[in-house]
């Protein structure tokens, strides 16, 4: 009897491993994709897109870089999987990985080819609990140092959390300073651009409306001030997610303040487009 209710056990544990892995590894379904491409820059803005930042109506070059921005308390496993998943689909390169000190100084791991498809540049923290503002500022001085050392005049981004409000408060000061490389296309995953506020039923005080958030945290107040700087040249793709457990939320950053963002961007960019995945995966 023993033998029997160990053997039932371990077919037990094996089944749980077995739909727990299909769980994990099977593809999601239902999930959104890539909306259409719009062009959405406000008329009295429009005359100034060639000059701002290069046209996200021009076909994408393959070799400009994409750069890597990981969230709070993040590291190299942040987006060193998705790098190598890249890599190995032929979608991009491996490139450098740029590690800043607090200090600011940044030192570079790899090789950087200016003629490689797509080269990606992953971007570390040496202090990856420090506040937006340092971020903000760190990213400037990487912004110089490509451009100075590696002649990069143009980037595409991505930024997951709080990475990407850095990002978004670096493109709001900088975004048509020529003395900067420029940026091309900026992708936003789960970053809280008004804040952390998560509801247990999915309401909170700074819900979306067709106007905009019913309130505005210090952070979101400022990329709204600060519109105008932004090149009008930018494509922008904001992604939210939802786990359907009621908060409207990814767990750290509600679907709402993921999604300000369209408020801060549209009608200032040349495209601006969302997504928001659902469920635990």
């Amino acid at each position: 009897m023993k033998k029997i209710i160990l053997s039932l056990v371990g077919l037990l544990l094996l089944a749980g491993l077995i739909g727990g892995a299909y769980f994990w590894f099977s593809p999601p379904k239902n999930q959104p994709t890539l909306p259409a491409k719009k062009s959405i820059v406000e008329k009295d803005t429009a005359s100034s897109a060639d000059s701002a930042s290069p046209s996200a109506e021009s076909e994408t070059t393959l070799n400009v870089p994409t750069i890597f921005v990981h969230g709070y308390s993040g590291g190299k496993g942040s987006f060193g999987g998705m790098i190598k998943r890249f890599s190995q689909d032929k979608e991009g390169t491996s490139s450098l990985v740029a590690t800043i000190d607090s200090d600011a100084s940044i030192h570079y791991e790899g090789e950087y080819d200016s003629k490689a498809n797509n080269p990606l540049i992953q971007v570390l923290f040496s202090d990856n609990k420090s506040t937006e503002e340092n971020q903000s500022w760190w990213l400037q001085e990487l912004f110089q140092s490509l451009k100075a050392n590696y002649g990069i005049e143009t980037l595409n981004a991505v930024g997951h959390s709080m990475g990407g409000v850095s990002l978004t408060n670096y493109i709001t000061k900088f975004g048509q300073d020529v003395s900067y490389p420029s940026l091309d296309k900026l992708v936003l995953i789960g970053a809280p651009i008004n804040g952390l506020e998560i509801g247990a039923d999915g309401v909170t005080d700074f819900d979306l409306t067709d106007e905009g958030p019913l309130m505005a945290t210090e952070r979101y107040q400022n990329f709204m001030n600060l519109r105008d700087n932004l090149p009008t040249g930018l494509a922008v793709l904001s992604i939210a997610g939802d786990k359907e457990d009621g908060t409207k939320s990814d767990g750290s950053v509600s679907v709402a303040s993921a999604l300000s963002a369209r408020f801060i961007f549209e009608g200032k960019v040349a495209d601006y487009r969302e997504m928001t995945f659902t469920g635990l995966k």
